[in-house]
Order: structure tokens, then C-alpha cells, then sequence
């Protein structure tokens, strides 16, 4: 982390506070800056727990699940004693992926570059030829781990594997959980839907995007601002240590969809984990940042058991119409600050007050690496 440095960056710390502090963003060059972008991955997605799948993709021993998490390709295995195991995706002998896609029932994670072979819990279990190399130990060669944890139907994972667990990281998250009654249990969930969303845009545009509803009436009007009530004085918005947290009141009327739903409450984790339920519908979402121009945003969709096909048909239309909506917004954001003519962005304060926070949650870990 020494390496960066806010001289070697060109930034000046003392005016971001100051911006912040008045309602500014961020400079707008650190949505496009190529050492700004491996200053965040390192610092933020490095550093903090991150959503990695759905807890059914590893429900059994030897099911396995792959991601990308920051810099890091990370795989995900149940072990045959029922614990989560997680593990950097890069065998020992050559760096080659060990696991090329999610899998069902491995007995053993095999690397197909040289035929190397690892027990589920990580450690090695074969290495073809190497009997004969003396200075050979395999108890050194097991898979690097990463921590992982999990929360209702969902798999989240550190690429520290010394990190305190999720619960001990967040504790306000959890308090205010249990205090607004969410309590997700994987069993009562099936899976619907799983979509893909790679955005032309810097991941900090579509947070900054996905954290607040002052652009819902105009962006979202045949969307979510036709499912959801989206006056601001009928929302309940919580700002926690590392989270936000929405809860969503329904319209009296049907939407357009003849669609209603109740009891909405979502998660914002940071950096780009989100957890939304409402009535019968749920989808959990993981962002990964790809190039400082390119931002992966993966839902999964779930139904609870027995619910109507129709009206998950109905749902996923609705989410998947906003989240194409958001995209398409901050995919103009992206392209239209590059210019370098608008130095900082002006948010309103009060009515964006979910967006600088996730800023104030950005800088603070920037900050922090480049005083390290």
C-alpha cells in the first residue's frame, strides 16, 4: 500500500475533505483514472467482505462457485464436513485457474494445465511426477485461502483470510436488521433468474446510482417509481458504518405491471453487495470492477416457494427494466466526465445523502492506504 502515494497521484487531500464536507463528490478524474482504479482495488476491494453467490450454488459438499472479487479470481467449495472453503482460484504450481466454472459434486478440485489436484479443503492432493523431487513438500502447496461467510441465502467473501468475520465487522448492519425484521432463511427461497449486466461505466457512477432515489420519478417512472412510492417523505433511508439501507412504501394503486408489493427492505453493503425483499420476490446483487470504463453487476433473482410464476415474471421485469435504466444513465456519466471540464459534481444535500456516504466510505479507505 506505501506505493501510492497522494503526491505520486496528483491529489490533494486536504481539498477533498474540504469538498466533501460542502457537498461536493469526489474529483470527477477518480472515475477514470487508470491509478485511481488500481489505488481503489487495492485499498477497497482488497480490504472489505464482498458478495460472492447465492447459498445454493454451494449447498452440498464438492459443489463449487467462482467469481472474480477485486484482483482477485476466487472459488468457493463446500467441504465434505458442510464448512464453506474458500480459496484464490490460481493453483501453486503454475498460476493456472484450478476451477474454470461453477460444479456439482467434486470429489477433488482439479487444475486441467498440468493434472495438479486439491483435497476440498484446500490442500494439495496430487501432483503428477513430483514423487521424485526430494525438496518437494505438498503440505506447503495447498490453495491460498480467502475468509468466507454467510448471511441468510447469501455467500460473501474477503479476500483476507485473517479478516474478522461479517457479523464482528458490521455490527450496526446486523442490529438494524434484526431491529426492521430481516431474517432470510435460504430454505424458503428457490432461484429464478440469474442476469449478467457488464455497464460501460466506473463502478463508483452506478453506486453512487444505486444508492439513492432522487433520480427514480425521472429515470424510473415506468419502473420502480410505478411499483414503488418514491416520495422521499414516505421513504425510510438508514446510513450505517459500511451500509445503507431503504425501506420502500407501496402504492396505493396497482402499478402498470397490476403489480403491488409490501414490506420492501433492502442492504447496501460496500462495496457493491445489495439485498432486496419484498413480499415474495427476492434478489441479492454483486458488482465487480473490471476496467475504470467497465463494471459487472450480477443479479440473482429468487422466488419464494410457491409463489406465482406470473408475478415473478412480473418482478423481473420491473428490476431488470431499472437496472437497464441505471445502466444506461451512468454509462453517460461516464463518457461525459472523462472531458475533465467539471473537476467535482455537486450533489443536493440531504436529498443525496445515501450517495456521499457511499463517497465518504470511498475516500475514507483511499485516505487511509495513502497515509499508510
Amino acid at each position: 500500500m506505501n506505493s501510492y502515494t497522494a503526491t505520486a497521484l496528483g491529489i490533494d487531500i486536504r481539498e477533498i475533505d474540504r469538498r466533501l464536507a460542502e457537498n461536493w463528490s469526489l474529483p470527477t478524474r477518480f472515475y477514470s483514472d487508470p491509478e485511481i482504479f488500481s489505488l481503489e482495488l487495492e485499498a477497497i476491494f482488497a480490504r472489505r467482505w464482498q458478495f460472492f453467490c447465492p447459498l445454493h450454488r454451494v449447498k452440498n459438499p464438492g459443489d463449487a462457485a467462482v467469481r472474480q472479487v477485486g484482483r482477485f479470481p476466487v472459488v468457493v467449495v463446500r467441504g465434505r464436513d458442510g464448512r464453506l472453503n474458500g480459496f484464490l482460484n490460481v493453483c501453486r504450481h503454475r498460476g493456472y485457474t484450478v476451477v474454470d466454472k461453477d460444479k456439482r459434486s467434486c470429489v477433488r478440485l482439479v487444475c486441467r494445465y498440468h493434472g495438479w489436484s486439491y483435497n476440498l479443503d484446500g490442500s494439495l492432493a496430487h501432483a503428477p511426477d513430483a514423487a521424485g523431487d526430494a525438496g518437494f513438500r505438498s503440505a506447503d502447496l495447498g490453495l491460498r485461502r480467502v475468509a468466507v461467510d454467510e448471511w441468510g441465502a447469501m455467500v460473501l467473501v474477503h479476500p483476507d483470510p485473517e479478516a474478522a468475520p461479517l457479523r464482528a465487522t458490521y455490527p450496526e448492519m446486523f442490529r438494524t436488521a434484526r431491529e426492521t425484521g430481516f431474517d432470510i432463511d435460504a430454505n424458503d427461497w428457490i432461484p429464478y433468474r440469474e442476469v449478467v449486466y457488464d455497464i460501460p461505466t466506473n463502478w463508483k457512477l452506478w453506486y453512487d446510482n444505486g444508492t439513492e432515489c432522487y433520480h427514480c420519478p425521472n429515470i424510473h417512472s415506468a419502473s420502480f417509481g410505478d411499483a414503488f412510492n418514491v416520495d422521499p417523505e414516505l421513504t425510510t433511508i438508514r446510513l450505517g458504518e459500511g451500509f445503507t439501507s431503504y425501506t420502500f412504501m407501496s402504492r396505493k394503486e396497482r402499478s402498470s405491471n397490476n403489480l403491488t408489493a409490501n414490506n420492501f427492505l433492502s442492504f447496501q453493503l460496500f462495496p457493491g453487495m445489495t439485498y432486496i425483499v419484498h413480499d415474495d420476490f427476492m434478489h441479492m446483487t454483486g458488482m465487480t470492477p473490471l476496467e475504470p470504463g467497465l463494471t459487472r453487476h450480477t443479479a440473482f433473482y429468487m422466488g419464494m416457494r410457491g409463489v406465482d410464476e406470473e408475478r415473478l415474471d412480473g418482478w423481473f421485469r420491473i428490476w431488470d427494466d431499472t437496472y437497464r435504466e441505471d445502466n444506461e444513465v451512468t454509462a453517460v456519466q461516464y463518457e461525459n466526465l472523462k472531458c475533465a471540464r467539471q473537476p467535482y459534481n455537486r450533489y443536493v444535500a440531504g436529498r443525496e445523502a445515501p450517495a456521499q456516504h457511499m463517497n465518504a466510505m470511498v475516500w475514507k479507505d483511499c485516505k487511509a492506504a495513502l497515509l499508510a
